[in-house]
């Protein structure tokens, strides 16, 4: 008889864990607060591990037909891909929110140069209604 992958314990440990991230995951969706297009892949990486967690036979499985003799370095590799997965995402993410802001950016201040320009065309203001006129955009 082999022995088991993960202490009972352990293993019930970790479907909790994993059960209360799914749980949150879910809770963060439906309040808005995390969009569906980026938790799609916290859920399905973590009901993955969710699967491998209650089933640990599969990881075994795995194991063995990746080559892997101990199937606890199986866990820790699959464990190392999940986080990987996610920071890449992550990554993705902040990359792309980065340069959104960046040509907003720079949108807006050729904007504020238009508008600059087109006052110099009217009539001349005095300091003070510039300044409250830069306050209302701002």
């Amino acid at each position: 008889m082999t022995r088991p992958l993960l202490p009972l314990g352990l293993q019930l440990f970790a479907i909790g864990v994993l059960l209360a991230l799914l749980g949150w995951v879910v809770y963060l969706v439906r309040r808005r607060r995390l969009s569906l297009r980026d938790s799609l892949l916290w859920l399905l990486s973590t009901g993955t591990a969710l699967l491998l967690m209650a089933v640990p036979e599969l990881m075994r499985a795995i194991a063995r037909a990746l080559g892997v003799e101990v199937p606890a370095n199986a866990l820790f590799a699959a464990a190392f891909v999940y986080v990987l997965l996610n920071l890449l995402s992550l990554t993705m993410a902040v990359s792309s929110w980065a340069e959104r802001t960046r040509r907003l950016a720079q949108e807006c201040a050729l904007l504020r140069a238009e508008i600059a320009q087109l006052r110099a065309l009217g009539k001349p203001e005095t300091q003070e209604q510039e300044r409250r006129r830069a306050e209302r955009i701002c």
